[in-house]
């Protein structure tokens, strides 16, 4: 990888989502987006990306969120607000659709975008590596 550039940057969470029991793909995907709009804008205006995508039906999972982060400590920082009487009513209401227990999330430790105008770029690696 001569000639690689490294840079961190961000924290990237990706979100597998399934969705509780008697919703509509449709309906649910509205009411999760309306969440995003309404409390995860609020509630995490630290996130620079709260990107949704609904997949195609037959899939094991309806959907999954990609989140960017400005760092790990406001990732911790989240995790840790959920403990409160505010984090706790946010929660309420995402579990009221989602099937949190059941949609695993990921951090994203490395990523590289690779094409043959500029060979690979690694985009994050992890805090402390070099």
């Amino acid at each position: 990888m001569d000639g690689t550039e490294r840079r961190t940057s961000m924290i990237t969470t990706f979100t597998l989502v399934k969705m509780q029991p008697g919703f509509e793909r449709d309906e649910f995907f509205d009411r999760w987006c309306e969440h995003t709009r309404v409390m995860d804008l609020r509630d995490h205006p630290e996130i620079s990306l709260n990107r949704l995508m609904l997949f195609e039906e037959g899939s094991e999972f309806v959907g999954m969120a990609e989140n960017h982060w400005p760092d790990r400590k406001a990732l911790d920082d989240a995790i840790l607000w959920y403990e409160s009487p505010a984090g706790q009513a946010h929660w309420a209401d995402l579990v009221s659709f989602m099937d949190a227990a059941n949609s695993p999330t990921t951090v994203v430790s490395h990523e590289a975008e690779v094409s043959l105008e500029k060979g690979i770029d690694l985009r994050m690696r992890p805090v402390g590596t070099e």
